[in-house]
């Protein structure tokens, strides 16, 4: 959850509450210049924990903070600063190394942290480069993202964006393939070969991807199933086209 400051674009917010021992171990070990403190009801329980933070002079409460007394936070969260999670699309294109075996996903517009979340856990999963989250009209990265995520938020690059579109033509430019995930496209996901870098864009959970985006795709993709199911949720199909991907890219696994 973000503080009091639900529903503020990710510019205006500065830190999140992340809670569970799995995410705040994952920030601990993996992005620990993210973490300003650390909240522990008992010291004696998460003694390792404890001394990982003590040892890299993270500050400890021992106290829940009152945001998230009503999450199911197994005694144990930590404030994660938000302009240290997140990258600029500036500093991440310039540092970014394109070949055969690069994806990125772009998130053009959801609205759910848990669809959030679960897209990047499947990102870090299936070896994409990086998750591209618009700043404003979507899900931000919140405790409940980063949950669902796993802690695999600090594993992979979140990257801000202002725009979609302008984001989508810049990767174009740099020699990104452009794919939509869309049901009843013309293509199968699982028949594509995703011989150029790839980009995946997700639209809305209940819109899909948006007019003007959807133009700027090369190609729409559409997952095969079975008649009896109508359709899968953004963070099912998006785990799926990344699997079909990395199938294709066993490189980008290790």
């Amino acid at each position: 959850m973000i503080t009091r400051l639900e529903g503020y674009t990710l510019a205006m917010a500065e830190k999140i509450f992340i809670y569970g021992r799995h995410a705040v171990e994952e920030a601990l070990r993996n992005s620990p210049d993210t973490v300003s403190e650390l909240f522990l009801e008992n010291v004696g329980g998460d003694s390792a924990l404890f001394a990982l933070a003590k040892a890299l002079g993270i500050s400890l409460t021992r106290r829940m903070p009152r945001e998230i007394s009503m999450e199911v936070h197994q005694g144990i969260a930590a404030s994660v600063l938000l302009p240290k999670l997140m990258r600029s699309y500036a500093d991440f294109a310039a540092s970014l190394k394109i070949g055969p075996d690069t994806s990125l996903v772009v998130l053009d517009e959801l609205q759910d942290p848990q669809n959030v979340g679960a897209i990047i856990r499947s990102a870090a999963a299936f070896g994409v480069s990086g998750v591209l989250i618009p700043e404003r009209r979507g899900a931000q990265v919140t405790g409940a993202a980063v949950k669902a995520s796993a802690g695999m938020v600090f594993s992979i690059p979140l990257i801000s964006i202002g725009n979609v579109n302008t984001a989508v033509r810049d990767l174009k430019e740099r020699g990104f393939f452009a794919y939509g995930l869309a049901g009843g496209a013309k293509y199968v996901v699982t028949k594509e070969e995703f011989v150029l870098p790839s980009l995946f864009i997700i639209g809305a959970e209940a819109e899909g991807i948006r007019e003007k985006t959807r133009e700027l795709c090369d190609k729409l993709l559409s997952i095969p199933m079975s008649p009896k199911c109508e359709s899968l949720n953004a963070a099912a199909a998006a785990s799926v086209a990344f699997y079909a991907w990395s199938a294709k890219h066993a490189q980008a696994l290790r």
